[in-house]
């Protein structure tokens, strides 16, 4: 807690609570939050919740024996146990981590613009590009993806596994990037994340919502592609929210709160606008899902639209093309390949310029990036045969970036990947059968096999590859060591030749039963060309 801000009282954490019941006095000091009762420091308010594995509400005696001041609890799952502490009792604990960490944050949304972006592919790349392009113009930023947490000029990989964290942590940072004079932040929306069982970016206060497209993916969270779009939407609904509720508002002006919470909600900090892909046919549904107050901004190759790019010329480092907005036009040389990069470029530039940033600086901006770590990365040591590492792992992805990568190399093109365990299976066979239709030689791999039998999960992939006619021994092998097998892969290539590793991306580790196994997928494969004698 800042050393300037007075306490927060346990009241003061709940006015966006409407539903909370009390249990003891509201009025006792609050000094930390926390949802893993590991992470309970004296006087900090615990909230209980019932995961998949595990149920918080089983370590309520943990978090009060570690210095707990206060409870959160979930009415359908808490066994009203008597506790010495005030317990607050919520309709859905999970969902109330959101409001509860953006009132003990201080409300941090409303000092920073906030940008969400979100799709089935491209979030990452595209967030990296916004922030990127902003820092162009000449604004600070600071960014969460799957890949890194930034503020300001830090940065660090993002470890956590989660491409959008937990409400709280999310919270943290907002408030972090604050503090460190950010003026944008910008965050990686995912389906999950806005789903109303997560919650995990509300009282966020989103000012801009970026659509990069939609595909059939997590059906078997959302049930259907209907929910999983309409949850998506809500990153575009969220344009409505005032930086902070009503009711905070009210009490700050009342004098009734004691934390260092604004006392009024602050003018509207950046240019609200809803921005989609309008080569996606989902386009106008995210539209529709905005509110009046925000302004509309399209961008596509195909359809008309606001951005639109023209007179796309692949080159060996990405793609030139000609760029029309309604800032003005100018020509533009890309260094990431590929019309889905092209088609995030476009909504970064799109971001970039609703924000008053000079298209020249954008543009600028978007041609010195070189690449975004484990996305489309080249590793070139001075071996004959390119080498490229991406994250695509599913089904959609592998057809996107085979089908773009093929025309590159002049002789085979070879693949190394896996699938992930206790996730979807039917995808298996689609990878293998997807790989086989375009790639020379398959080396099947782990991926995440978590607790399932690895051979298990090769062999789902590989009936898929040999029904698109693959042999084993001949048009694909299994090696279940990732290392081994990319030492495969690059004993297979020749000059000219294309080795993609996919499913990594920029991961730092591989996820078994019992253990986590470190892993850097780039460093893997130069320690891999360093054995083989290239160094430059």
């Amino acid at each position: 807690m800042d050393n300037q801000r007075p306490p927060l009282r346990l009241r003061d954490l709940l006015l966006d609570l409407p539903d909370a019941q009390v249990i003891g006095s509201p009025d006792i000091a609050i000094t930390g939050l926390a949802y893993d009762s590991r992470r309970v420091t004296p006087g900090a308010l615990f909230v209980a919740v019932k995961g998949y594995h595990v149920d918080g509400h089983a370590y309520i005696a943990a978090a009060l024996q570690r210095g707990a001041a206060a409870l959160v609890v979930d009415a359908r799952y808490w066994d009203r146990a008597p506790i010495n502490a005030p317990v607050v009792i919520t309709p859905d604990s999970r969902t109330a981590l959101a409001p509860l960490a953006a009132a003990f944050n201080g409300y941090p949304g409303q000092r920073l613009g906030v940008i969400g972006i979100t799709g089935s592919k491209g979030k990452s790349t595209t967030a990296d590009l916004v922030n990127q392009v902003l820092e162009g113009g000449g604004f600070a930023t600071g960014m969460t993806s799957t890949v890194d947490f930034k503020v300001g000029p830090r940065r660090w990989p993002n470890d956590t596994r989660q491409s959008t964290p937990e409400a709280p942590e999310v919270q943290a940072l907002l408030r972090e990037m604050a503090a460190a004079g950010c003026d944008y932040a910008v965050i990686e929306a995912t389906s999950h994340a806005l789903s109303a069982g997560w919650n995990r970016l509300g009282n966020c206060g989103f000012d801009v919502a970026v659509l990069t497209n939609i595909t059939h993916e997590h059906l078997d969270y959302h049930g259907s592609f209907s929910q999983y779009r309409s949850d998506k939407a809500r990153l575009f609904a969220a344009l409505r929210e005032p930086p902070i509720p009503d009711a905070v508002a009210q009490a700050a002006r009342s004098g009734a709160l004691t934390g260092a919470i604004p006392p009024v909600a602050a003018p509207m900090k950046a240019r609200r606008y809803a921005i989609v892909n309008a080569d996606d046919p989902n386009a106008q549904f995210f539209l529709d899902a905005a509110p009046l107050i925000a302004n509309r901004l399209t961008y596509a190759i195909d359809a008309p639209a606001d951005i639109r790019a023209t007179a796309l010329e692949p080159t060996a480092e990405g793609t030139r093309l000609h760029v029309a907005t309604p800032w003005g036009s100018t020509p533009l040389g890309l260094r990431l390949p590929g019309r889905f990069n092209v088609l995030n470029a476009l909504a970064a530039l799109g971001v970039a310029l609703t924000q008053g940033a000079p298209l020249p600086r954008a543009v600028a901006a978007l041609e010195e990036v070189r690449g975004i770590r484990g996305r489309m990365e080249r590793i070139d040591q001075g071996q004959p045969f390119g080498v490229i590492v991406d994250y695509a792992h599913n089904p959609d992805s592998f057809e996107q970036v085979l089908r773009m990568l093929r025309p590159l190399a002049t002789g085979r093109m070879i693949v190394v990947f896996g699938s992930a365990g206790e996730r979807d299976r039917a995808k298996r066979p689609l990878q293998g059968a997807i790989a086989a239709r375009y790639c020379d030689w398959l080396a099947l791999t782990d991926e995440d096999p978590r607790g399932e039998d690895r051979d298990a999960i090769i062999a789902e992939i590989a009936a898929g590859a040999e029904q698109a006619g693959k042999v084993e021994g001949l048009g694909y092998v299994r090696i279940p060591d990732r290392a081994a097998a990319i030492r495969a892969a690059f004993a297979q290539a020749g000059p000219g030749n294309l080795v993609l590793l996919l499913g990594k991306g920029h991961e730092g580790s591989i996820l078994y039963a019992d253990h986590a196994q470190p892993w850097d997928e780039a460093a893997e494969a130069r320690a891999a060309l360093q054995e083989l004698g290239y160094t430059a």
